[in-house]
């Protein structure tokens, strides 16, 4: 069993009807954010960024060195400012911290 320290937010997005292709692409180009120089964000580690195949949903799989990290980046004006170019896609989040608890790769 493979365990681990950091921390990872499972959020669940469910677009508003007709504005899944929208809600991803913006998403998309924020994860580039994540990397970049002064809006950069301490404590990220990784994102995983999934769009259902046959619904309206989307999940970001993002992992933190703590949940401090994560929260501190929801404090942000970066992240606020990054919602109000979302909410207006968006019918219903729901998201949760969750720890590794096994990971098998076929690599």
């Amino acid at each position: 069993m493979k365990s681990s320290n950091t921390i990872v937010w499972i959020n669940v997005f469910t677009a508003k009807p007709g504005k899944l292709d929208e809600l991803v692409a913006i998403q998309a180009e924020e994860l580039l954010n994540f990397k970049k120089g002064s809006q950069g964000v301490p404590g990220w580690i990784s994102s995983r960024w999934h769009r259902s195949v046959d619904d309206d949903k989307a999940i970001m799989v993002t992992t933190f060195e703590s949940i401090d990290s994560h929260e501190n980046w929801l404090e942000k004006s970066e992240f606020k400012d990054h919602l109000n170019k979302i909410n207006h896609l968006i019918e219903d989040t729901e998201g949760g911290y969750y720890t590794l608890v096994e990971e098998i790769e076929n690599m």
